[in-house]
């Protein structure tokens, strides 16, 4: 096992290097310069030749002295010099990540002024990973038991009407869905309830007791967790699902209903272990998915959490931030990964890693 996870992280060092390599050419050889975009988003529509000093320093700065396109018409730029440019860039971003030094972002930067992208990452984290630990954790406590039954009933009518409600929950996209909630459920909507249908506290928090503050966040966020809960927990109720019936057919469980074992004993002790060996690489996934796809969510319902970070990072191409984001994000993934590798091993005996 311990050599099997060695080869694992190993693996995971080629692998980064593809994921960020890709990112990496993408932006730098998308048209446009990064630096200009910024100037004049500071300055307005002004020439951005007239800030050429300024572009050269922060070039200088961030180490994008090879990016410079300004005075020269990008029809009759060499492309295979661009391209070379753009690897011996990629090639400093590597060194310069391996000293720990993710250089600094162009546009955003953290409440003491900081503009290093671990600090405004880190600064986010404690928004947007509490929010899909939640979501998660709610994912998990509704999905199992529903697919369990669904599983048990097979045919019935909880079965049915459990089957059609989470296709209709599967088919409905995070942005109709959040649409939705806000209109329906949002205040100034036509709902029942005025959830907020922004942000994350009411104005006047700083003054509220523990109390009042903790209700006024769940109040907040209830809508933004429904948005990320209901597409997981559908696609994870009907896993379930498929892989209990599929278990409750096999040699193993009808040898153990043979041998006259309760009902209860059959499926919840033989079948259901061996039905969660499918279900461990989702639910391991489950998380870092959620975190990239808060994305969305985070954006409808204007919450400053990662995923804003990442989307405004990316209209503003601020290479430093989003190639930290992507060396995040392909962590997390990598490493989801390798925890679903090992506990297989755990769930499943007869599962050994060579």
């Amino acid at each position: 096992m311990r050599t099997y996870i060695l080869k694992r992280l190993l693996l995971m060092i080629p692998t980064l290097v593809g994921i960020t390599l890709l990112t990496y050419a993408i932006v730098r050889l998308a048209p446009g310069d990064p630096v200009a975009a910024m100037i004049r988003a500071q300055a307005g529509d002004i020439n951005p030749r007239v800030f050429a000093k300024e572009a050269d320093a922060i070039r200088e700065r961030l180490g994008l002295t090879d990016y410079n396109l300004w005075g020269e018409d990008p029809e009759h730029i060499d492309p295979a010099e661009y391209l070379v440019n753009a690897f011996w860039g990629y090639g400093r971003w590597v060194a310069h990540m391996v000293r720990g030094d993710f250089g600094e972002s162009m546009k955003f930067r953290t409440s003491d002024g900081s503009k290093s992208p671990a600090a405004l990452y880190l600064e986010r984290a404690h928004i947007t990973i509490p929010l899909n630990v939640i979501a998660e954790i709610i994912i998990f406590s509704i999905a199992i038991p529903i697919g369990l039954a669904s599983a048990r009933y097979r045919g019935k009518f909880f079965d049915r009407a459990s089957t059609v409600g989470l296709l209709l929950l599967w088919s409905i996209p995070a942005i109709l869905a959040g649409t939705l909630l806000i209109g329906f459920l949002g205040r100034g909507g036509i709902g029942l309830w005025a959830f907020p249908p922004s942000g994350l506290h009411s104005s006047g928090h700083d003054t509220m007791g523990r109390w009042e503050w903790t209700l006024d966040l769940l109040w907040h966020v209830t809508l933004p967790i429904a948005c990320m809960v209901y597409g997981g927990l559908a696609y994870l109720a009907k896993l379930g699902r498929a892989s209990l019936l599929e278990n409750l057919r096999a040699d193993y469980v009808r040898t153990a209903r043979a041998k006259g074992l309760p009902e209860r004993r059959v499926v919840y002790h033989h079948a259901l272990r061996n039905s969660l060996i499918p279900m461990i690489t989702v639910m391991v996934m489950m998380l870092p998915a959620l975190i990239g796809g808060s994305v969305i969510v985070e954006k409808i319902f204007s919450i400053h959490g990662m995923g804003t970070l990442v989307v405004g990072a990316a209209q503003s191409r601020d290479l430093s931030v989003i190639m930290f984001g992507t060396l995040l994000y392909g962590t997390l993934t990598l490493a989801a990964l390798l925890v679903a590798d090992i506990l297989y091993a755990w769930v499943d005996p007869r599962v050994r890693f060579e």
